[in-house]
């Protein structure tokens, strides 16, 4: 073979190496996003109706959005249960890549990737231990001479986060709140509308906690993702696309409905 047909036969080897290459490549890629995993923290106590555990299944609303968003991005899921201020460390330093109920915060977006778009809106309102000695009608700024509990490292929102009160105590977690408001031990408290509805401990108690009312706050929940792990912006900005997409559709409205979110 002289040197003028040895070229071309040398070149569309090449070719042809260099295709099975990229198309190694691209297959390994592939492969990599299916088998990717999401490390999910959440809260070792129960937040219904966001997630809570029934025998060895984990249910929950936003356990069935991130599972439908998870599915189409063909990502599986990794759930840590820890406590609270644990679950916030452990995506902070990359132990974990997503929290699934988590508010917007500017501090905390300099932390966390952010999905742009919101899975719920959530109703911030006041609690009372009746006999209820307060009168409430709407005007925080009466909240500063009152003494009121909160959790330890929740946020509530921008504007309550940024509001001057005094705190009469910091507990757990919104059980450990409503147990203490329940007892009267404590009489004021803040937490989601949505929690308080489905808690099970008022649920049992009766009427011996009194949401005041008119709302505090309405407060837009989001997934947040670890800057600290392998989630990088190109993969937030697909989740948030999926995301997007699932919210039209009549799943999404059966989901609202079946965790009785939809009159918020």
């Amino acid at each position: 073979m002289d040197s003028a047909m040895a070229c071309p036969h040398r070149v569309r080897r090449w070719l042809f190496w260099h295709r099975c290459f990229l198309l190694a490549g691209l297959l390994f890629m592939l492969f990599q996003l299916h088998a990717q995993a999401l490390r999910v923290a959440i809260s070792a106590d129960d937040y219904p109706p966001f997630y809570y555990q029934q025998g060895d299944t984990l249910h929950g609303f936003s356990v069935e959005v991130l599972q439908a968003v998870a599915t189409e991005l063909g990502l599986s899921l990794q759930w840590q249960r820890l406590p609270w201020s644990r679950v916030v460390q452990h995506v902070v330093s990359g132990k974990a890549d997503v929290i699934t109920v988590f508010y917007k915060t500017d501090a905390r977006a300099e932390q966390f990737y952010y999905s742009s778009e919101r899975y719920l809106r959530d109703p911030i309102v006041l609690l009372c231990a009746r006999p209820c000695q307060t009168a409430f009608d709407g005007n925080l700024a009466s909240l500063a001479q009152q003494p009121v509990a909160v959790v330890r490292d929740f946020s509530y929102g921008p504007l309550l986060d940024r509001l001057e009160f005094s705190r009469a105590a910091v507990v757990d977690s919104d059980p450990m709140l409503f147990k203490q408001l329940i007892k009267q031990r404590l009489q004021l408290g803040i937490a989601s509308l949505i929690s308080v509805r489905h808690a099970p401990e008022l649920k049992q108690a009766g009427d011996k906690v009194q949401i005041l009312y008119p709302v505090l706050d309405y407060v837009d929940i989001y997934f947040a993702f670890s800057r600290q792990s392998a989630i990088t912006p190109e993969l937030v900005s697909r989740f948030d696309q999926v995301l997007q997409r699932y919210k039209k559709t009549e799943a999404y409205t059966v989901l609202l409905g079946r965790y009785q979110l939809i009159d918020l």
